[in-house]
């Protein structure tokens, strides 16, 4: 024959002082809520924590190192926006429009340049990945471009320089 007990009085009260504290744990692990992009803001751009350039950008390129060579962006980077700092040399306005702000690499190999999208961002403090599937210059220069979209006349992009880094 079985028998079902009902938990005993220690671990009925246990159970009780220990529900307060996994509520509390729970609600300090909540993610904020993200501030909307929205018309008429200033915002400062930031990759991988810098906001001002030259921002690095690690890139996949192992091997000996040849001219022109590419490679792939490093898992764990990131492109996001931020509300003004006064520390910043990427400051743009979102302009009268502006609800999101697109993320560009723009850089030169010999006399073509290049652009390549790395995505949009709709809210502030919002990392977003840079792409490991994107083709990058191993070694050089380079600007990241985050623009406001849907432009205006009042718009202006925030301009922040890059060095593309080769990691062994």
């Amino acid at each position: 024959m079985f028998r079902i007990s009902a938990p005993t009085a220690p671990a009925a009260l246990f159970a009780a002082a220990l529900l307060p504290a996994l509520a509390a744990a729970v609600a300090v692990a909540a993610p904020a809520s993200a501030t909307a992009i929205g018309p008429n803001q200033y915002f400062t751009a930031d990759v991988n924590g810098h906001v001002t350039g030259p921002a690095p950008v690690e890139m996949g390129c192992f091997g000996p190192s040849t001219a022109g060579q590419t490679g792939n962006p490093l898992p764990g980077q990131y492109v996001e926006v931020l509300p003004p700092a006064t520390n910043s040399t990427s400051l743009g306005y979102t302009g009268s429009l502006g609800t999101a702000i697109s993320v560009d690499l723009v850089y030169t190999q010999g006399t073509i340049t290049r652009v390549v999208q790395v995505g949009t961002l709709t809210a502030y403090g919002t990392p977003l990945a840079i792409p490991t599937s994107l083709v990058l210059p191993c070694y050089g220069t380079g600007t990241a471009v985050f623009d406001p979209t849907p432009t205006s006349p009042t718009a202006k992009a925030a301009d922040l320089s890059v060095d593309f880094i080769g990691q062994p």
